[in-house]
């Protein structure tokens, strides 16, 4: 019988083409997930009929309803990827996204909003299961780096083109009505357009995914092949396998079993739908985990023989989830109450301090400074960051950043007391320092938490008890912040993001010191050899930082 050699000539190979595919399917969804942040305010008065009351609160709740229905869900996702296969799930989620997309394009009433968001969430399986598929299709450790790398940037570019769409598509009777008229499809329904071009990237994607898309679903693999490619599976799924280090190699079963559980077996961020600037998904038992650039610690593998009874979560472990509790609030926080804010109808005449309203702008303009901070954040994450983690070190760029943080949230409230000319560069400057701590604190904070854990056996217990607490802030933020913004005004909301930011310069008195040695910060490109700190017990060597 020919063995799976004779279809893949070279198993180990970089698997370009299926992660090419995996990452357009992934492409299309953040164009619709971020379409929707450049108008959701504006949206929701209008539904509204023009009433502003509570609106910032509303708006909030559209953003975080799709999170709040991908997690209800997403377990059971998981477990039908384990038995009917990766590649009709992550198809049918983005057959979900377009759904609600449409639904929500064509809403005339707020709870028809509100259920097309939660529909899209309750459809979409996607969040663990394009994580796991990159992981199968994986086969070499040296490969992982340069493979986890990819999801996070092309989960960025299509937030800016999404941001852009959705600024510069809603409402085109207004801003275009040469090309659609008022009583046209797209003068009844305003918010259609954007949708509508979400609606046909997303069927391309699924149309490419049909046709080119390979299922990784170990089960599946092994009905189409014979014992003999399931045997030379084995023997790759052996170097890589990180959910089961404890699992016998000769064991075929349990080794199929292992990997099909995948999906329920790692924990996952189950709100990829809220527009952060740094991956949302980790996972501290990867060997890399990061940004667009992949971060990776010397660890150890547990020994088969090896056990650990001890308790999983120490003091330091607490304290670094709760640091990254506090910075998972307010950034998400910020990401929905800047659209708010810029859209926000002024209270005080140009030139006068304006605690109460916002500063006027259209969607378009909102569209526009929403994509320059996706290109801000491809930009630090890229060039800037790695640059920081290596010259400062892991400890000292992790307790900076935190300590200036509040300054990325008390610009805004007092730019409607500047000149006009300086306005716009006041938003950019927040944009940048809200990009800047952000994409640098947190990926610090999951090295210290990784450095912390007591042993490699317990690190998905320490992974779920973060991840968890983090997507309950996430989840929460938007609408809490917009219920401030509601009762006080723009610079209570902005403000209570400062106070939050406050409190975790307060909180790092409670983090214990710590020096991590031997970090990389990797693009994936192959890296010279190094010696590392001489704390680093006995691994000896680690990859350098390559730029």
């Amino acid at each position: 019988m020919p063995s799976d050699r004779s279809h893949q000539p070279d198993s180990h190979a970089f698997p370009t083409k299926q992660l090419t595919i995996l990452a357009i399917c992934r492409f299309s969804e953040p164009i619709a997930f971020n379409s929707i942040l450049a108008y959701t305010y504006v949206m929701v008065q209008d539904l509204n009929g023009g009433n502003d009351t509570d609106a910032s609160f509303y708006a909030g709740l559209l953003v975080s309803a799709y999170a709040v229905a991908e997690a209800l869900t997403a377990i059971g996702w998981g477990a039908l990827s384990d038995r009917y296969g990766r590649k009709p799930v992550v198809l049918f989620g983005l057959g979900g996204v377009a759904i609600s997309s449409l639904i929500f394009g064509l809403a005339t009433k707020y709870w028809v909003a509100l259920l097309a968001r939660f529909i899209g969430g309750a459809l979409n399986g996607n969040v663990a299961v394009m994580q796991t598929m990159v992981a199968e299709m994986v086969k070499v450790p040296e490969h992982e780096p340069r493979a986890y790398a990819t999801q996070p940037f092309v989960w960025t570019l299509g937030g800016i083109i999404g941001s852009a769409m959705g600024g510069f598509l809603a409402q085109p009777a207004r801003f275009y009505p040469s090309l659609f008229p008022a009583d046209g499809l797209f003068g009844r329904y305003p918010y259609l357009l954007p949708n509508l071009v979400s609606v046909v990237a997303i069927l391309l994607a699924i149309l490419q995914g049909v046709l080119f898309l390979e299922e990784t679903n170990p089960r599946h693999w092994k009905s189409a092949h014979d014992e003999g490619v399931l045997d030379d599976a084995e023997e790759d799924n052996d170097i890589i396998d990180e959910r089961a280090p404890l699992r016998r190699s000769g064991d075929r079963e349990s080794s199929t079993r292992s990997c099909s559980r995948a999906t329920s077996d790692r924990p996952v961020f189950v709100e990829e739908s809220l527009p952060v600037p740094v991956e949302q998904n980790f996972d501290l038992r990867r060997s890399s985990f990061g940004t667009v650039r992949s971060i990776k610690l010397p660890c150890a593998t547990p020994k088969r023989s090896e056990s650990f009874n001890g308790r999983p979560f120490n003091f330091t472990i607490v304290m670094v989830t709760a640091a990254l509790v506090l910075v998972s609030y307010h950034q998400m926080a910020f990401s929905t109450l800047l659209p708010t804010h810029l859209l926000d109808k002024p209270a005080a005449t140009p030139g006068h301090l304006d605690f109460v309203g916002g500063l006027g702008y259209t969607v378009h303009d909102v569209g526009v400074y929403l994509s320059v901070n996706g290109i801000l954040g491809l930009f630090i994450q890229g060039v800037i960051f790695p640059i920081v983690v290596d010259n400062v070190g892991v400890w000292k760029s992790f307790v900076l950043n935190i300590v200036l943080y509040p300054l990325a949230y008390v610009v805004m409230p007092f730019l409607s007391a500047v000149p006009s000319v300086l306005v716009s560069p006041g938003i950019y400057l927040s944009l940048i320092l809200q990009s800047f701590f952000g994409i640098v604190v947190i990926p610090c904070a999951l090295i210290l938490l990784k450095d912390a854990t007591p042993s490699p056996l317990v690190l998905g217990k320490v992974n779920g008890l973060a991840m968890s607490a983090c997507c309950l802030a996430r989840t929460i933020s938007p609408p809490l912040v917009g219920i401030i913004y509601s009762a006080g005004g723009s610079a209570a909301a902005w403000f209570s993001c400062a106070s939050v930011a406050a409190i975790g310069i307060v909180q790092l008195l409670w983090v214990p010191r710590k020096h991590v040695p031997g970090i990389t910060v990797d693009d994936g490109a192959p890296a010279k050899k190094t010696r590392s700190d001489s704390q680093n017990g006995g691994d000896g060597e680690s990859l350098a930082v390559m730029e």
